[in-house]
């Protein structure tokens, strides 16, 4: 087991990386507390029973709730649920909210947390790649809102993450190919080195290599952690996170939620980013092929198929949360590891840019 320390200013809190580690050790802190348990449905039954004795065992007061992770659900509607559910069983501002599952329910419970008289403490078990690399590192909660994606959220920190890959054994390939779309993102941004290793071994972590796929879940959020540890509210180099999600966040909405999940829509993204670093960066076009050949290695040819009405696009990434004033803000490459913040660009280059070739 491995620990990487985030330190923010709001508080420092440990990201445990390793296999097997669902165990009272290294939940003793939490012992005699109040304790709810927020489930994602999908959850297997086996992984949910541990947690659930685990937590009951050291729990002073323990309640669980079941959720069905999906984007609809990930609405006020269903925090308002897991609000009701801490009333009407007097949890006090002592209590620990604790999330099982993917992104959603991190987001979410790491959200109820942070509105719940004013704000409680959570920590997060991350359940898939995705969420292991992204949602669970970095304090952003949220849920949406029918006109754009965690429109409505806070930035508060959990007090623990542990991120055990046992619990991505039972992770269908496609779910595996979304989690590497940001694993590729956190090496495009920041770390040249990391993105020749994931070219080298792509194939290893798409097939589910333990040791690789512990080795690129380690550094990916150490690579995050660095950067929330500078930035912690968004106001700088954090923004370079948000690489491929300006077009990405747009995707998803693009198709309703459904046809395109949030990995999809950030590799699809990527790829758009990539477009228009060449235009604005002058992104060189032997950088430019490595990276399109890499993110083309994690998607399937009917998403590389996919065809989008530029200007309907672009409508919908102005609603996207990460402007500035009234201009869209675009995380763009110079090279490989080293993003720009850029805004004011113009819309001819957006929409030209809006292509997977």
């Amino acid at each position: 087991m491995k620990e990487i320390k985030i330190n923010t200013d709001s508080r420092n809190y440990p990201v445990l990386v390793g296999t097997n580690i669902l165990s009272e050790n290294n939940l003793k802190e939490f012992s005699n507390k109040e304790i709810l348990l927020v489930i994602d449905s999908k959850i297997e039954e086996s992984v949910k029973k541990e947690v659930q004795i685990t937590l009951s065992n050291i729990s002073l007061k323990y309640s669980e709730l079941t959720i069905e992770a999906s984007e609809e659900n990930k609405s006020s509607k269903t925090l308002s649920i897991i609000h009701d559910l801490l009333i009407e069983k007097s949890y006090s501002r002592d209590c620990i909210l604790f999330a099982l599952g993917g992104g959603i329910i991190c987001d979410m419970t790491g959200f109820a947390a942070a509105t719940f008289l004013r704000g409680v403490d959570f920590v997060l078990i991350p359940s898939t790649l995705l969420s292991q690399v992204d949602a669970s590192v970095g304090g952003k909660t949220a849920i949406n809102h029918p006109k754009g994606k965690n429109m409505i959220g806070a930035f508060h920190q959990p007090s623990k993450v542990i991120t055990d890959t046992k619990l991505l054994k039972s992770l269908e390939k496609v779910q595996i190919r979304e989690g590497l779309a940001e694993i590729i993102k956190h090496a495009l941004i920041k770390d040249e080195a990391f993105f020749k290793w994931l070219e080298e071994n792509i194939e290893d972590l798409i097939e589910g290599n333990d040791v690789k796929l512990l080795e690129a879940i380690y550094k990916s959020i150490e690579i995050k952690a660095e950067v929330v540890s500078q930035d912690e509210t968004e106001q700088g180099i954090r923004k370079w996170l948000n690489f491929g999600h300006t077009f990405g966040h747009a995707i998803e909405v693009y198709g309703n939620y459904k046809r395109f999940s949030h990995g999809e829509a950030v590799a699809l993204g990527m790829i758009m980013a990539t477009n228009l670093s060449q235009k604005i960066l002058n992104l060189g076009k032997k950088e430019i092929d490595k990276i399109k050949q890499l993110i083309y290695s994690i998607l399937s040819e009917e998403l590389l198929k996919s065809e989008f009405q530029p200007n309907d696009l672009v409508r919908l990434m102005s609603a996207d949360k990460k402007k500035k004033g009234d201009s869209l803000n675009f995380i763009l490459l110079s090279s490989i590891g080293e993003a720009q913040i850029l805004s004011d660009i113009q819309e001819s280059d957006i929409i030209e840019s809006i292509k997977l070739t």
